[in-house]
């Protein structure tokens, strides 16, 4: 039975990929990217696919005028879709309706292309047997100023009669102002939305789109969701690794990540490696290769990795030569040294010189060193530790060039 929704939103069809990844790394993600309708219009048309309905919450491609191949392949397959079920799709702000080349404005968009700029019913039907309405609105320059709130129809207004076991949804490309600071909602060009409101309204979900991590609220019955892309463009923006199917049971609905590798056929993995201070390159790439170990392909699924370093060092050519030693074992990984802080190696018999905190404790440090033979690794871990717990400044007694 055809009982759940397939939520998408933020896939960015189009964006540029990753720089400095593997060219045949990068062809592999931009096919999954590319061909992710495609494999969808196959699932969905099997007789045992759970989905009913589609959802696209706004920036299914990454400007509003897309590459004319692309386009043509997505509205081939969404054709498909909308010929086995029901699909709905929401400008976002890098596909916007307002300008007049965007790819919206072409005749015979498949299915649903909701264009009004204030909310109302785009669309009733039924899932698994229960009714079902869904409200949409589409943000437009000159016709809605950025940060407008969202007025929506209540559920009494949808449904006067009955309307006790009709399942409603809000499909917006839009901020949950409930869970983001002011200055983001001010200036944002697309809507925003009160979750705690379309809650007391009657509404059960709200299908988001906009913010690119995963994220999911509750507030009385009404569920709020932004799915983020499955598979994103590029480590600062990896998507969820996921499809995100909404099961709309009696007086419930509930999210259920599904990883369909055969679905993605790529995914990035995200690792977070903290760097120790006198760390060499070697014993770096060896932990990195270490934490990947063989597990970049499967037969349906390549795997990119993203290694996010923290930490501190004090090698400065360290991402250079930890880059060419994975380059070597021909790992599809990309580094990114963000949250690394380079330091300068101190002067040591300076800062020992000195009467002060610092001066006690290198002093203090020198003499446990010797005494118990410390290994140098551990030595420097614990210099740096200190030396930073006491507030000791990067540029006080550096070693001289």
């Amino acid at each position: 039975m055809r009982h759940s929704i397939l939520h998408l939103a933020d896939l960015h069809l189009g964006a540029a990929l990753q720089p400095d990844l593997e060219e045949c790394y990068r062809s592999q993600l931009a096919a999954a990217r590319h061909q992710l309708f495609d494999r969808l219009a196959t699932w969905i048309a099997r007789q045992d696919c759970p989905v009913g309905l589609v959802l696209i919450a706004g920036d299914l491609f990454d400007e509003y005028a897309p590459e004319l191949n692309l386009a043509a392949g997505v509205r081939a397959a969404l054709g498909k879709i909308a010929q086995v079920v029901p699909v709905i799709t929401v400008p976002g702000n890098h596909d916007e309706l307002s300008y007049a080349q965007c790819v919206y404005r072409q005749p015979g968009w498949p299915g649903i292309l909701v264009q009004n700029p204030h909310p109302d019913v785009v669309w009733q039907g039924e899932l698994a047997g229960r009714r079902c309405a869904v409200v949409s609105a589409a943000y437009q320059a000159g016709k809605v100023p950025p940060g407008q709130k969202l007025a929506l129809p209540p559920r009494e207004k949808i449904f006067p009669t009955n309307a006790d076991d009709v399942l409603l949804i809000g499909l917006f490309h839009a901020t949950v102002a409930d869970y983001f600071p002011p200055q983001v909602i001010a200036n944002e060009r697309c809507f925003w939305i009160s979750h705690q409101e379309a809650a007391e309204l009657g509404y059960d979900y709200l299908a988001l789109g906009h913010i690119h991590t995963r994220r999911e609220w509750s507030a009385r019955r009404c569920l709020a969701h932004y799915p983020g892309p499955p598979v994103g463009p590029r480590l600062s923006d990896p998507g969820s690794g996921c499809l995100s199917l909404v099961k709309c049971g009696h007086g419930h609905v509930r999210i259920e990540p599904f990883k369909g590798d055969n679905l993605l056929g790529c995914a990035w993995e995200i690792l977070k490696i903290e760097v120790k201070p006198d760390e060499a390159a070697e014993q770096l790439g060896r932990r990195i290769s270490g934490q990947i170990g063989d597990g970049f392909s499967t037969s349906s699924l390549t795997r990119i990795y993203g290694v996010r370093l923290t930490g501190r060092t004090l090698r400065s050519d360290l991402v250079d030569q930890v880059e060419a030693f994975i380059r070597e074992k021909a790992i599809p990984c990309v580094i990114t040294e963000e949250r690394l802080e380079k330091l300068e190696p101190p002067n040591i018999e300076a800062l020992a010189a000195e009467e002060s905190l610092v001066g006690y404790f290198v002093r203090h440090w020198q003499k446990w060193k010797q005494t118990n033979n410390v290994a140098p690794e551990e030595g420097v871990a614990v210099l740096y530790e200190g030396l930073l717990a006491l507030g000791w400044r990067r540029t006080e007694g550096q070693a001289k060039p």
